[in-house]
């Protein structure tokens, strides 16, 4: 989320080229689209109108012969054959015979999609023909045609493999019917005239009654697999609309069509056209946006690539090299192999890390310089040397004479004054300063006899070889007694504890003193935030400096009131001391 809220260089670059790029692509994505939908409508229009035509075509010509048929009802010959054959008279009823013949080759060449008429007179029990006449009909073929006389528009009935048109005269009176008349439809001539409304698109037409009893089709495929791809479009189409276009899958292919419905009829004529004909060269125009998508993406990914060398990464590089100085890492150095703005860059780093290592360095040194002065100014106070020889000397004679308190006491005060002989080292460990302290408390022991009673835990084990500056712990011990037990006549207490981990120690000296006021505190931690230097805590802010020297600023001296009622002091030694050092950073 850091990285969408506040993006880098990098991520700004790629995102404005794509600002840049993606409005061309979605015009072109636009424009593309937008042809395919016009030349969809365009020539679905033009097939809607075509199949329109020649479906108006179809029904005109089926209402021709309807009204042929309608006409041929009231024929002469026709009523007197299935009225009063028996009356006439062989002659007579050839002759009409004849006649009837003759009209019925009228009637089939007036209507071109007629292929041949049948009319069957049960009182003549003749079939008569265009050309002859023949057997009666069949009673299921009777059948047909009184049951498709009752519907109240012309139907085309598949009947024996042929598609009839039927007639059926029912008589006044009696039980036998007048006459049947089946009109036999030429399928290759509604074939031939289906076939001019894909002449242009060498495509597919089905035309099929709405019951699905029946089709016509140039399909190469068979009938019942035709039949089975239509319906689900019948099924959708069902009361919709009666004419409409889409794309559907027939025959197992993708094709593109348009249909009409016939009430007259009804029927529906459907063309459709294999999609890949009437769109390939919209389908290669699809192919050639894909293919500039894919450059697109290509020529993004390869900018992106040549942004991140060219500027991220070497920005990326300056970045750690910064944040490593930050952290203290002054042994670093960058370069850069080619010769631009980084290259400069770089090299300015470079200078920049060198100066600070030189002033850091004199500045340390400098720093170092002063603290050691001030330590061995407060050594050369006292005169050790002088001290110790005398005190040797007396501690000789007190144990030639007998006198334990005193042999006693001269030890312990040699053993101090060699302590701060050892000018020559200005580090000890922490047991050789722990040591030094509890000698120190041993003299005050027998200064202040019972007056003052000293609680010594058992020296840190874990930090006891932790190299430490020297004298830190003694001015703490010199500062309670004097400002915070000298004057106390007896009950005086002081306990020393401390607390450790992994990389530090903190050693805690309380006492019980009674003239701990809340001024004297802050003034005490003021004056380690501000370094006052007032007579009294010369020590302590000598202690305080050079443990923070020593150790860095996680470590030196902090005040509080002690639960014993006196000043609680922490001294505080970090072991995470020292000048950290880093690897050279290159590139290359």
């Amino acid at each position: 989320m850091r990285a969408f809220k506040h993006p880098n260089i990098f991520v700004r670059i790629v995102v404005l080229f794509l600002v840049l790029i993606l409005p061309l692509y979605l015009l072109v994505f636009v424009i593309n689209h937008t042809s395919g939908s016009i030349l969809r409508k365009e020539i679905a229009g033009s097939m809607a109108s075509r199949i329109g035509s020649y479906s108006a075509l179809i029904d005109s010509e089926i209402n021709h012969i309807e009204r042929l048929k309608t006409d041929f009802l009231n024929d002469e010959d026709l009523q007197k054959l299935s009225t009063v054959s028996v009356t006439l008279s062989d002659y007579e009823r050839l002759t009409a015979i004849n006649r009837l013949k003759k009209k019925l080759l009228t009637f089939k060449e007036s209507a071109r999609l007629i292929e041949d008429i049948q009319v069957y007179i049960p009182n003549v029990e003749k079939t008569i023909r265009v050309s002859s006449y023949s057997e009666p009909m069949s009673e299921s073929e009777m059948k047909m045609i009184r049951d498709s006389n009752t519907l109240r528009s012309p139907r085309i009935i598949p009947w024996g493999g042929q598609l009839i048109l039927a007639l059926f005269d029912p008589p006044f009176s009696g039980a036998r019917s007048n006459f049947y008349m089946k009109i036999v439809l030429s399928r290759d001539a509604m074939l031939q005239t289906l076939q001019q409304v894909t002449a242009k698109e060498d495509g597919k037409f089905y035309m099929t009654d709405l019951d699905r009893t029946w089709m016509l089709s140039n399909s190469e495929f068979a009938a019942d697999d035709v039949q089975a791809s239509l319906e689900n479009l019948l099924k959708e189409t069902a009361g919709i609309s009666d004419s409409g276009f889409g794309s559907w899958k027939l025959e197992g292919q993708p094709f593109f069509g348009a249909y009409q419905s016939s009430k007259y009829l009804n029927t529906m004529l459907l063309v459709a056209v294999p999609e890949n004909r009437i769109f390939g060269m919209l389908d290669r125009y699809n192919a050639l946006l894909w293919l500039l998508s894919a450059a697109t993406v290509v020529i993004v990914i390869v900018f992106s690539y040549r942004m991140y060398k060219i500027i991220h990464r070497p920005l990326q590089v300056m970045v750690r090299a910064l944040r490593k100085v930050e952290d203290g890492d002054l042994n670093i150095a960058l370069s850069h192999g080619k010769h631009d703005e980084f290259q400069y860059l770089f090299g300015q780093f470079n200078v920049m890390v060198s100066r600070l290592r030189a002033l850091i360095r004199e500045a340390y040194e400098e720093r170092i310089h002063s603290q050691q002065a001030q330590l061995k100014q407060l050594q050369s106070q006292i005169n050790p040397h002088f001290l110790y020889n005398t005190i040797f000397v007396l501690h000789r004679m007190a144990s030639s004479y007998g006198l334990p308190d005193v042999t006693r006491f001269t030890d312990f005060l040699g053993k101090y004054f060699l302590f701060l002989t050892r000018t020559g080292a200005d580090a000890v460990t922490l047991a050789e300063e722990l040591n030094h302290a509890v000698i120190y408390t041993e003299i005050q022991k027998i200064r202040f006899a019972d007056r003052i009673e000293v609680e010594w835990p058992e020296f840190p084990v874990r930090h006891k070889e932790l190299r430490v500056p020297r004298m830190i712990i003694q001015p703490i011990l010199e500062n309670a007694y004097k400002y915070g037990l000298e004057r106390k006549t007896r009950g005086g207490s002081l306990r020393i504890s401390w607390e450790e981990d992994e990389d530090s120690v903190r050693i805690v000296i309380e006492d019980n003193g009674d003239h701990l006021d809340d001024e004297t505190l802050g003034r005490l931690n003021r004056s380690l935030l501000n370094s006052e230097m007032g007579q009294e805590i010369t020590g302590l802010l000598n202690v305080h400096r050079r443990l923070q020297l020593y150790f860095g600023d996680e470590a030196g001296l902090k005040f509080a009131r002690s639960r014993l009622g006196g000043l609680k002091v922490v001294i505080g030694i970090s072991d995470r001391g020292g000048i950290k050092h880093a690897s050279l950073v290159d590139r290359r």
